[in-house]
């Protein structure tokens, strides 16, 4: 006669296991997509600031541009005004220089100094037609000691601009008139042609 198997009495619980064992699916695709979301609002905020920036930047610029333009038009007429009163001095001296007739005569001695400074006043735009050695009461003298003018036509203005391109002062200019002179202007050159423009 057949046994029967007996069957255990006792049930064997299955291992139940909590939700913390194994990570919730559904939970984690929630968590990537509310990164998701995160991420892309922050760069839709970055876009819409770099782009808020670039339109700000551009209206300043623009503004400051136009300022500057303003500026520009507004000292445009001082400036105007500045080049329409010119110095007075050059345009006195200019009509005249080519109608001065100067002489330079060497009273320091040094051979040569009258030629020099004859190239130099003529590039200055006065008409030198003679050098030659300095006399007085038929004496040659090289012994002057400071370069001075001299006027011969009674206009001093003349002998004035010549001894302001030579850098000879003003108050070494004197006056000598003759009838009929042959020279409007005689410059002596001394012992300090060296201190004058136009020396080599």
């Amino acid at each position: 006669m057949r046994r029967r198997r007996r069957q255990p009495t006792q049930i064997i619980k299955k291992k139940s296991f909590s939700s913390a064992s194994y990570p919730q699916i559904g939970t984690t695709q929630q968590s990537k997509s509310n990164w998701k979301r995160f991420f892309s609002t922050f760069f839709f905020i970055l876009i819409i600031a770099a782009v808020a920036y670039f339109i700000y930047d551009v209206t300043l610029n623009r503004d400051v541009v136009r300022n500057e333009d303003q500026a520009i038009r507004d000292e445009k007429p001082v400036q105007a005004e500045e080049n329409e009163n010119p110095p007075p001095r050059p345009a006195e001296e200019a009509p005249f220089k080519k109608n001065v007739q100067v002489e330079i005569l060497n009273g320091c001695g040094v051979n040569g100094v009258a030629k020099s400074f004859q190239e130099y006043l003529r590039a200055q735009g006065f008409d030198v037609v003679n050098t030659e050695n300095y006399t007085e009461n038929n004496k040659l003298r090289w012994d002057v000691q400071q370069s001075f003018v001299i006027d011969r036509a009674g206009n001093p203005e003349q002998a004035k601009a010549v001894a302001r391109s030579l850098n000879i002062s003003e108050d070494k200019v004197v006056s000598k008139n003759t009838t009929n002179p042959i020279y409007d202007v005689s410059v002596v050159i001394g012992k300090d042609y060296r201190q004058l423009n136009g020396s080599e």
